[in-house]
């Protein structure tokens, strides 16, 4: 048995172990995915200079075609069209919560998972390392105290994307007469947007630049829940244990008022201690009515990386962004939403004399729902980004069916055209499939799924080819709970009053 099915089988029999003891309550979740794909790459390949030649284009080709690069060595280097590859990445998760283990306030939660590619080849990325345990902590409630010992997920501001690991120990206490919170966090970090150590190989190919241990983290946390406004107040500094150097350092506010109980305002902003700049900043406005809402956002956007890495060398420069949505409800039938967003990159400070870069773009969304029957429902989604260096542009569009509660079935398809600006090709692809869910109550799901590509990469050369294919996709997950925690039962008919 394989390392990966072997540790998915351990996790499992240690969930059905624990949850045997009769004094504990529990809740389990089992599910597994699967998927086959396929995929190509390009394989790299040369010509000597004196055989090459002026293509159509103007530019220089292979003698079967294909566009290449010449250096002055005596060669021109090309890629060729790799082969394709078909990969079945799997995975199984596990997800535990325990209670009732003799202390009041105390409990414990257990998501782990297991990945492969079941073709052996380990082709297909993301199935590496096989095992990960997302989240594994224990936690205890007591009197507004929260104190949380394990590798938790934070999301937060400052929390990298809003999401990221931290093996440790987060400790939060709160006044439910004032409404005012303090806590702080302490252990060992993660990489960016993801719940593997920044050693892994798996998170990052820059070998030599890579650290060789992992960063120490540490923050404090401030908030007040007042009537109609949360404030929000985050500290987070990272240390290299090796050299005692600060790897991050930054400093968060955020606050949400509610004047009106349709009228939200929210707006953040973070500080980069470590660089001395402002990070990303938004605010907004929001109104949430019976049949129309809408909200309007202005943002600043500062890409923000560790001290440690070779990314803050480029000088990454911050867009700003202006947008806005809404949303309107005509009938109980019928959902229109539209978005749209303008933004504008701040000055580059680069001379690039013979070449005009657009610095500005926007984006756009209109979406739709229909509901011309108890038991059909309609979407439609079209979509356009014109960015700097590539835009695209789709639609999408699904018919559901729901010929009992129980089960659904879908039939979806839609384009994609992406032109490159910076590129020597443009890309589309055009997808139609279908799919079924089936609910076994709240306990089983099985979803299933079959869906037909047909994608081209349009270049003037011999580089240009199709790429078409099938994927097919399964899901299946089971929920089981204690006896202290069965579902309720049905309701009681009402008794008519005499």
């Amino acid at each position: 048995m394989r390392r990966t099915g072997r540790a998915l089988l351990i996790a499992g029999a240690a969930s059905l172990a624990a949850v045997r003891v009769p004094a504990q309550s529990w809740r389990l979740r089992v599910d597994a995915a699967a998927q086959r794909v396929e995929f190509r790459g390009v394989t790299a390949d040369s010509v000597r200079e004196a055989a090459v030649r002026v293509g159509a284009s103007g530019g220089l080709e292979s003698p079967d075609g294909f566009a290449v690069d010449c250096v002055g060595d005596g060669f021109c280097r090309f890629f060729r069209p790799g082969a394709v590859r078909a990969g079945l990445p799997t995975s199984a998760g596990v997800d535990l919560t325990l209670w009732g283990l003799g202390l009041p306030g105390l409990s414990v939660r257990v998501n782990a998972r297991a990945l492969t590619d079941l073709t052996g080849d380990r082709v297909w990325p993301g199935t590496s390392p096989p095992l990960r345990l997302v989240e594994g902590y224990a936690e205890y409630l007591r009197d507004g105290l929260t104190v949380q010992a394990g590798r938790m997920i934070e999301r937060g501001r400052l929390a990298s994307t809003g999401t990221s690991g931290l093996d440790g120990a987060r400790t939060m206490w709160r006044s439910d007469r004032t409404g005012i919170e303090v806590g702080g966090y302490a252990g060992w970090g993660m990489a960016r947007g993801t719940i593997l150590s920044v050693t892994s190989p798996a998170v990052d190919p820059l070998a030599d630049y890579q650290p060789a241990t992992r960063q120490i983290v540490v923050g404090a946390l401030a908030g007040a829940h007042l009537r109609a406004v949360d404030v929000q107040a985050e500290y987070r500094r990272e240390l290299d244990p090796v050299t005692d150097y600060i790897v991050a350092e930054r400093a968060a506010v955020s606050v949400q008022a509610t004047p009106e109980r349709r009228v939200r305002f929210v707006a953040g902003a973070d500080y980069d201690l470590a660089q001395g700049a402002w990070g990303s900043a938004e605010a907004s406005a929001s109104y949430i009515g019976a049949h129309v809402s809408g909200s309007i956002t202005a943002r600043h956007y500062r890409p923000f990386f560790d001290l440690w890495t070779v990314w803050g060398v480029f000088s990454p420069v911050p867009f700003n962004g202006v947008g806005g949505s809404i949303s309107v409800n005509p009938t109980a039938k019928l959902q229109v939403r539209s978005r749209a967003e303008w933004f504008r990159y701040d000055a580059a400070d680069v001379s690039t004399p013979t070449v005009i870069l657009k610095d500005r773009g926007w984006r756009w969304a209109l979406e739709g729902t229909l509901s011309p029957a108890e038991r059909w429902t309609l979407e439609l989604d079209t979509h356009g980004e014109l960015l700097p260096g590539a835009s695209s542009s789709g639609i999408d569009g699904r018919v559901t069916w729901r010929p009992q509660p129980a089960l659904d079935l879908s039939l979806n398809g839609g384009n994609l055209a992406r032109p490159l600006e910076l590129r020597f090709q443009d890309a589309g692809v055009t997808y139609a499939g279908a799919s079924a869910a089936y609910r076994v109550g709240e306990r089983w799901r099985l979803d299933v799924a079959v869906d037909r590509y047909w994608e081209s990469r349009d270049r003037p050369d011999a580089a240009a080819f199709d790429w078409n294919q099938w994927r097919l996709s399964a899901r299946a997950s089971l929920t089981l709970r204690s006896v202290a925690d069965r579902w309720l039962p049905p309701a009681r008919p009402q008794v008519p009053s005499p």
